[in-house]
């Protein structure tokens, strides 16, 4: 459970980041390593908006892969 940091409202989750352009849409993902096609990816980047404010905050999902 994340509470909004501007009211204390608590956000509601499982929201994930996504680029879009007009060919394609990919999850953003957290990784390690060098280049975009790097075989070492950690876990999504998620996101949780806050109904009241609008406030969005940004994590990861998986904190145990990170070393």
């Amino acid at each position: 459970m994340r509470k909004c940091l501007r009211c204390n409202e608590i956000m509601v989750e499982g929201y994930m980041l996504k680029t879009e352009n007009l060919t394609a849409t990919a999850s953003v993902v957290l990784g390690k390593g060098s280049g975009i096609f790097s075989s070492d990816t950690k876990g999504k980047i998620k996101a949780a908006v806050c109904p009241i404010c609008g406030e969005i905050s940004i994590f990861f999902d998986k904190l145990d892969k990170i070393n």
